[in-house]
């Protein structure tokens, strides 16, 4: 019996959101980093970046920063409506999904 194991080592995910103007562009790149036996994962275009000892726990911490980001940034936004934040489109984006189960299909992830 052979077993075989597979890990990823590096994975970039481009998705582009067209049901919303204007169309929204998520970058996730996801790193093993054998000197730390851990993942990154980030989202580029919302400055999100989280860690995970697998590829997995990664997914789910980038997820959970997304969401809380997405939080933040529209409760920053009702304090100072003159914020500008290049990130806020994907904020909004984000918020409106409603769900880590729905930003992760988007994602691809």
């Amino acid at each position: 019996m052979v077993t075989v194991a597979t890990q990823i080592l590096e994975q970039r995910i481009v998705r582009k959101v067209v049901s919303v103007e204007p169309p929204l562009t998520f970058t996730v790149e996801i790193c093993f980093h054998p000197d730390e036996n851990g993942y990154s994962a980030e989202c580029i275009e919302m400055d999100a970046v989280a860690w995970g000892e697998t590829y997995e726990e990664a997914v789910e911490n980038l997820l959970d920063v997304m969401i809380g980001f997405a939080e933040t940034t529209l409760k920053l936004v009702q304090q100072f409506p003159n914020l500008k934040d290049k990130s806020l489109p994907h904020a909004r984006f984000v918020h409106a999904l409603g769900s880590e189960e729905k930003l992760r299909k988007v994602l691809g992830l």
